[in-house]
């Protein structure tokens, strides 16, 4: 693994109908399609859709860290 000097961070959100874990990760693998040297991720928030008196969306706010090469 390379060490940066450098890291960009990017606020990205994922959804999941399984909860909050699965939109996180939904996020983060998502992202790994474009977004190379990713280093780390940081949870910033949760929320959810209600519909019908239930919970019909989780979704994941996630900062997404990866190095930038210089």
């Amino acid at each position: 693994m390379a060490n940066y000097t450098v890291a960009k961070v990017v606020e990205i959100v994922g959804s999941s109908k399984d909860g909050w874990a699965e939109a996180a990760d939904t996020a983060v693998r998502t992202a790994s399609k474009t977004i190379k040297n990713m280093t780390g991720v940081q949870v910033e928030g949760m929320t959810a859709q209600v519909k019908d008196g239930k919970i019909s969306m989780y979704k994941t706010t996630v900062k997404v860290a990866f190095g930038v090469e210089g």
